[in-house]
């Protein structure tokens, strides 16, 4: 590394270089202008001098040149000769030939030259010799108008340039004189003033070098003036201090010494103390890192549980003031736990600790998932949800379905946050790449508040949004569009927003993906298929018409649209079916029409669909020939309440074929659990081994040699993680799916490495877990099990499609809770425990987040010691409160 000009040169050196380059830069300048002014003006007067001697001697020889007398042109030339500098004197006659000269030197004669010109060293100036006609008339009135002249001859002055070289050269030495004397004086001046601030620095200088080297009763002596003296003080007083420090500092090392010498003797407990102290920091370090995925658990567990109360309460007679209260209380938790979900997902982000799946997937069940979702905010603001899409068949492709339902509900879920009024629309286009891939771009376009230009870029910033006053109308942690963003360009595509203020926001999902073609679609035609039927669809909304106009396109071409009530009963005849929508917050008139027509077209024997808000119903008793269906309608929902061929996506209970004669080990402790899983299992043609504890699912799998092996991981005697290490080194190719209702990464991370092939997260999905065991056993290629933690299932498995009642819950819950009672009156912590993590695992399973926040108070309890007793029956007490509560909202 080069040495910086600051380390070479000194204040003196310094202060002499900034003195000296204007200086010298101003001196050069100037010198250099007189001088070449000086030059110019020794050639100016050489050349009006040369100019002068020829018109003169021209002048007196006319007479001479006339009469031809050449001694006449001698005695002319012999004065101007004399001079130093002229060289020779010619005359030529008026045919430019030389008649006399002064010297003999060679020459260069120029015709028709200019009047100066040089050659050679030497100046020629040349002079025409001129005769001017005698006028014959005295009169001035016959005179001509014109002088009559004509050259007789010319004069040619040679002059050298030795004068001028020999003043040049004057010239020259007194500029570089002049320069050099400004440099010196210069110097002088510049080492003079730079002398006398360097000498004060140099010398506090040494005074602090002196200082550093121990010298601590070194003291600045002499005296100076303005800044330098204050320096000095400051020094004085700071060397004062650090004498003093110092001072205090070896009295206390000194008495510090002596007890150390006095406590040797117990060096090695200190030792061994700073060990256990390290490896407190460890393990507070690994705290810190497992704090914001802890953060999921602990946050999210008491929060649902809010929300479990809050809509218990809202279940309860309560007064108008205090449901206004529960629907807050709702509303920001809810909020709260949206922001904190933000805040996992860009710290995982921030990590780069996202692992992407790839699995087959459609994208239309995806927006209309996430539609389904924001429905109920939308309808209540009277907005409607719209969509145009390619038919699903083009929508099925590969990649990650959770991470872009994440992404999709960001976007829609800001459009409808953000909209008053109108529609938000949700539009898909396909294009190909290549062979392998397609573009799939996705629009969101609301009627919105819009957003400002100059505020577009900063919405995908970290919790920044458009307006400081967003939070507080709309709330949110300004971290939804950063996280989509960075899905996106995880996923390699890209997010774009444009909007107008006061016009509406559209943003643009550009996503590559490879289509897939092989989800297993069953085409079922129904039985009432007419394909001569018409459909006649009533919708007062523009786009919303065209949209459902699109979707049956798919299926048939006779259909009809209408854009009244009035329009719809003109097509009252045999064999057509009618679709008529209700728009999103209705007018109590509209509502009251809309009922009048469904039960006038309903009464002709006609199939009526009624496209209802998520907020409004029909009533209880109604027509089997009217078939009520919420908005935004699912092309396949509205196929089959419209008897048209409609596609369902195989499952294991259509698929049993492929997994038979598939066998699992299945590990849990909880009995309850163990059924509904098993039955899981059975209805998919699948044989079950259970197990209660690790040790019992090591038996079984030694005994059964199963395909595979479901293990819970928190069970008695032996958990499953150590259960899972010890089949790994018997059966290493044996598959081992985890159930857990812990999302912790660091847990899933210890799962994978102990041989764990699939982590599924509590509740069970019936659908993800039979999929995961036929790629498990049976193969898929089109499928890759991701070994990063996922994110908890929207969808969970209903408990009543396997004969597993409500009252079947509550009559384990209450066992569970009565044993928990029993051993706390037994003083039986041990027991607690383990009834208290079966409590947990089935309040997880069958989402019941009141009982699980208490079960985990209780779990907390426990695990600190000394217990409180006291706590803990409290939070016993607590949890028979809740369960009571639950049964009697069941109930």
């Amino acid at each position: 590394m080069p040495t910086s000009i600051n380390t070479r040169f000194g204040i003196r050196q310094r202060l002499l270089l900034l003195t000296l380059f204007p200086l010298l830069f101003i001196s050069l300048v100037l010198g250099a202008y007189f001088t070449m002014t000086r030059l110019q003006d020794a050639e100016n007067i050489l050349v009006e001098r040369g100019q002068l001697l020829a018109r003169l001697v021209a002048s007196s020889s006319e007479f001479a040149l006339m009469t031809g007398n050449n001694e006449l042109l001698k005695s002319i030339s012999k004065g101007p000769f004399q001079e130093k500098d002229v060289a020779d004197v010619l005359f030529l006659n008026g045919e430019y030939q030389l008649i006399q000269r002064s010297a003999q030197f060679p020459i260069s004669l120029k015709v028709a030259a200019p009047s100066a010109y040089i050659h050679d060293q030497y100046w020629y100036f040349t002079q025409p010799v001129s005769t001017t006609g005698i006028p014959f008339l005295d009169n001035p009135e016959f005179q001509e108008t014109e002088s009559i002249s004509d050259t007789v001859g010319w004069v040619i002055v040679i002059m050298s340039e030795s004068r001028k070289e020999k003043q040049e050269q004057q010239i020259l030495l007194a500029s570089i004189s002049l320069l050099l004397l400004a440099f010196v004086s210069s110097a002088v001046l510049a080492l003079r003033f730079g002398k006398r601030i360097s000498q004060p620095i140099l010398g506090l200088t040494q005074v602090m070098e002196r200082i550093q080297t121990g010298s601590l009763d070194t003291r600045v002596t002499n005296t100076y003036t303005g800044e330098f003296n204050l320096l000095a003080q400051g020094l004085n007083g700071l060397a004062d201090t650090i004498q003093k420090l110092v001072t205090n500092q070896e009295n206390r090392i000194n008495l510090a010494t002596r007890k150390l010498q006095a406590t040797l003797h117990h060096l090695e407990q200190q030792n061994t103390a700073l060990a256990k102290a390290s490896k407190r920091a460890d393990e507070a370090n690994k705290a810190k890192d497992e704090f914001l995925a802890r953060m999921s658990h602990e946050l999210r567990t008491p929060l649902t549980s809010v929300v479990g109360f809050a809509k218990l309460m809202k279940q309860s007679p309560c007064s108008p003031e205090q449901l206004e209260h529960i629907r807050i209380i709702n509303q920001t938790s809810l909020m709260l736990l949206s922001i904190i979900d933000d805040i996992l997902d860009f710290s995982k982000l921030q990590q780069d600790a996202i692992t992407l799946e790839l699995i087959d997937f459609n994208l239309e069940e995806i927006i209309y998932d996430v539609l389904e979702m924001q429905a109920p905010k939308a309808h209540e603001k009277g907005l409607e949800l719209i969509t145009h899409m390619q038919p699903r068949q083009d929508l099925d492709v590969i990649g990650d379905p959770t991470r872009l339902r994440q992404i999709i509900s960001n976007l829609i879920a800001n459009a409808v946050k953000f909209t008053q009024s109108g529609t938000v629309e949700v539009h898909v286009d396909i294009s190909p790449i290549n062979n392998q891939q397609s573009l799939y771009t996705l629009k969101v376009i609301d009627t919105g508040i819009g957003i400002p230009q100059e505020h577009l870029e900063q919405l995908f910033q970290a919790f920044m949004q458009a307006d400081t006053s967003i939070t507080r109308r709309f709330g949110g942690s300004g971290l939804g569009l950063v996280i989509s963003k960075k899905l996106t360009e995880l996923m390699g595509g890209r997010l774009e927003m444009i909007s107008e203020e006061g016009e509406g926001t559209t943003v643009s999902l550009y996503l590559p993906f490879k289509p897939s073609e092989n989800r297993p679609l069953i085409k079922v035609e129904p039985p009432t298929y007419n394909n001569e039927q018409n459909i006649v669809i009533c919708e007062g909304n523009v786009s919303q018409r065209r949209s459902l106009i699109e979707i049956l396109f798919r299926q048939t071409e006779r259909v009809i649209n209408v854009r009244s009530i009035d329009e719809c009963l003109q097509h009252l005849a045999p064999h057509n079916t009618f679709m008529v929508g209700l728009p999103a917050k209705a007018t109590s008139e509209e509502e009251r029409i809309f009922h009048a027509s469904l039960s006038l077209l309903s009464s002709q024997g006609n199939l009526v669909v009624a496209m209802l808000p998520s907020d409004c119903q029909l009533p209880i008793e109604h027509p089997t020939n009217l078939i009520p269906i919420s908005k935004p309608a699912r092309p396949d929902a509205l196929f089959k309440a419209l008897n048209l061929p409609y596609y369902l996506l195989q499952t294991g209970q259509e698929n049993n074929e492929n997994l038979l004669p598939i066998s699992v080990v299945l590990a849990e402790d909880n009995e309850f659990n163990r059924l509904l899983i098993s039955k899981i299992l059975e209805k998919s043609g699948i044989n079950v081994f259970p197990a209660a504890t690790g040790v019992e699912a090591i038996e079984q799998t030694q005994a059964q040699q199963p395909d595979l092996v479901i293990m819970d991981v928190h069970m008695p005697v032996m958990d499953g993680l150590e259960a899972t290490s010890h089949i790994k080194q018997k059966y290493p190719d044996l598959p081992v799916i985890a159930l857990t209702a812990n999302i912790i990464a660091h847990e899933h991370h210890a799962l994978i490495s102990a041989g764990i092939s699939k982590v599924l997260l509590k509740p069970v999905n019936d659908d993800e877990l039979i999929s995961t065991i036929r790629y498990l056993t049976v193969g898929n290629t089109t499928n890759s099990i991701s070994q990063s933690p996922h994110s908890k299932q929207e969808k969970v498995t209903n408990i009543e499609d396997y004969d597993v009642s409500t009252s079947q819950i509550e009559e384990e819950l209450g066992r569970l809770c009565q044993q928990i009672h029993d051993s706390f009156t037994a003083r039986n912590t041990q027991i607690i425990g383990e009834v208290n993590h079966q409590l947990i695992g089935l309040a997880g399973l069958y989402e019941l987040p009141e009982i699980e926040c208490c079960a985990s108070e209780i779990h907390n309890i426990l695990h600190t010691a000394p217990v409180n007793w006291k706590e803990l029956w409290y939070a016993i007490w607590q949890l028979k409160r809740v369960l009571k509560s639950v049964n009697k909202t069941d109930g």
